[in-house]
């Protein structure tokens, strides 16, 4: 069985604050501090679909597209979608297209996405820069991307079939040797720079590549996922140590509305119908919580990951 695998990112990459043990064990509140919480989150987020599936989905977007903006010819980005200045930039004025429309468009949009909750899987790596100290975020075990994309490797190694990865470039250029395109390259083909190694030899991934966003549906849908997931964390990224408890003195995890939305795209164990540490990793996650993400998700209780 052949997938694809299209890879998208949201948050900084870089370290903007500085490493302080009290930040983990009394974290300050988000109301308190947005701004630090937005800037400790990074998120990579695969979106895997069976390459027979990919014709029949990729119509419905263009459809979808066709509906509003009189042309499949464009490009869907969640900032563009949310920014003021953005949406009048890139969607009202040159497409003439009103704001409760565009506002409607993107509810259908995520509404597709969840339509093909069995098709469009989602598996993707959280990285929580304030657990990492100063040494560590001088090496490759401690730069948010790589370990990022090593843990998603390692994830597609264990998923069943094979896999050609399309990540949004990231560079001017596409070239495979530059910046971090190189880096992760370096990651895929021995894990430069890694200390905690889990899979030698990725032979499950036959390719890594590097695309325009503007080109491929499916990487604009990451693009959404991502962001929809990076704002979940954002917000209560916290309670996922299971620290927060509900009146029945259970772990309780709040929900990102648009995050809700897309739970059901997740990937998990066929068995076990388990996500955390399948479909969704947070690094580190020394708890471990095994939160039910995919409750109420499938009435079937054997629905099949296509």
């Amino acid at each position: 069985m052949l997938y694809k695998v299209f890879i998208d990112e949201s948050g900084k990459k870089e370290y903007i604050n500085p490493y302080a043990r009290e930040l983990i064990t009394t974290p300050p509140l988000f109301k308190n501090y947005p701004e630090f919480w937005r800037d400790n989150y990074f998120i990579l987020c695969g979106l895997r679909v069976k390459q027979g599936n990919m014709g029949t989905i990729n119509e419905k977007i263009n459809e979808l597209k066709r509906r509003y903006f009189g042309t499949h010819r464009m490009e869907i980005k969640s900032d563009w979608l949310r920014n003021p200045h953005q949406r009048k930039k890139h969607y009202i004025d040159p497409f003439n297209i009103t704001s409760d429309k565009l506002n409607e468009f993107g509810e259908r949009f995520i509404i597709l996405v969840g339509t093909y909750k069995n098709e469009l899987k989602l598996i993707s790596v959280v990285f929580d820069k304030r657990c990492y100290g100063d040494a560590k975020r001088n090496t490759s075990e401690g730069a948010p991307l790589l370990k990022t994309a090593q843990v998603l490797f390692e994830r597609l190694q264990y998923a069943g079939g094979y896999h050609i990865v399309v990540f949004d470039q990231m560079e001017s250029s596409l070239k495979l040797t530059t910046g971090q395109h190189d880096n992760i390259l370096n990651v895929f083909q021995k894990n430069e720079g890694m200390k905690k190694i889990y899979v030698d030899r990725y032979d499950k991934v036959s390719d890594v590549k590097f695309m325009k966003s503007k080109n491929e549906n499916f990487l604009q849908i990451a693009d959404v996922c991502a962001y929809n997931i990076y704002r979940q964390f954002v917000q209560f990224g916290r309670e996922w140590h299971g620290k927060n408890r509900a009146d029945d003195g259970k772990s309780a995890m709040s929900i990102y509305p648009y995050f809700d939305r897309i739970r059901c795209n997740f990937l998990f164990h066929p068995n076990t119908k388990k996500v955390v540490g399948i479909g969704l990793t947070c690094l580190p996650d020394s708890e471990k919580v095994n939160w039910d993400i995919l409750k109420g998700c499938f009435s079937n209780k054997n629905a099949p990951q296509k």
